[in-house]
Parts: C-alpha cells; structure tokens; sequence
C-alpha cells in the first residue's frame, strides 16, 4: 500500500472557502458563479439614499434623443427616472412568468384569487392580463400592442 503524503492527511488544513457561499447571477454558466462571504457587510443608511443625478443631461424610456432632458433641478430629474410599474392583478387561469419552462408556470388555487379579492380596491384597480367578462370592446382595443394591431392591418382581420 502506498504511503498517503503528509499534505493530504492533514486534518487540521483549512480551506479558505469554508467562510464563502456560492452565489448564482446572471443567466448561467460557470461564469456567473462567484463567492460571497457567509457574513454580509452591514447596510448603512447611505447604501439606502437615491442617488442623485451628476451629468449634465439624463436619460428617461429607452433610449433614442427624444429622451434626452437637461439636468436642471435634481427633484424632478431624480422623479422622471424613478418610474414604477402598474399593479398586476393575480391571473384567473394560468399564467406564464419569465422565460419559459414548467417551472415558470403559475397556476393559482381558489384560496390564492379569494384572498386576493378582498381587497376590492385593489383588485379592481390592477391591470388585468386576460379579457374579463362583460369588459367593454372599447377597453379590448385600448389593450391592443401596436405588433397586434399591425398584424391585423397586414392581414386584414379587425
């Protein structure tokens, strides 16, 4: 039997990654795998505050020169930036949430859309992602991507 080098039958060794956990990002691969330390650095209020606006000009959407503004008072730069999205109502059938794949299907039970009624206000001022019954034409139309209107267009369907 061959003898076992000393490096490897020492116990009392310790590897450097034991303080670390593995942390996934990105969209795969070995890449975006890094490390983190099992101890996360406490938040300072600082880390909390909004930043403010340094350059001379800021961007608003997506892109393009229309929107393009002067950054003149940093409130009303910092509120065109900020930009929150419209409450999504809970679907009534099943719904499809990111790329694909059966994990990413969202099916929900009697309990989960009795619960998410109750707060009448709030259900009733979300966005809907599927034609509610007794819904005005006028309301489909409105909800129409300019792709599907175009499609109909191309085809001729209305």
């Amino acid at each position: 039997m061959a003898a076992i080098p000393p490096h490897l039958s020492e116990t009392n060794r310790r590897s450097s990654s034991e303080n670390r956990a593995a942390l996934s990002y990105g969209r795969g691969g070995a890449g975006n795998i890094g490390s983190t330390p099992v101890e996360p650095q406490p938040v300072s209020e600082k880390d909390l505050q909004t930043p403010t606006i340094k350059s001379d000009f800021y961007t608003t959407g997506r892109g393009g020169s229309g929107n393009m503004s002067k950054n003149v008072d940093a409130e009303a730069t910092r509120r065109a930036q900020d930009v929150t999205g419209n409450p999504r109502r809970i679907s009534e059938n099943k719904s499809h949430i990111g790329r694909g794949g059966s994990a990413n299907i969202y099916n929900p039970s009697p309990e989960d859309l009795e619960a998410a009624k109750k707060d009448k206000m709030k259900w009733e001022s979300a966005v809907a992602d599927e034609v509610v019954e007794g819904q005005k034409s006028g309301d489909q139309e409105r909800s129409k991507g300019l792709a599907e209107k175009g499609k109909e267009w191309l085809f001729g369907r209305k």
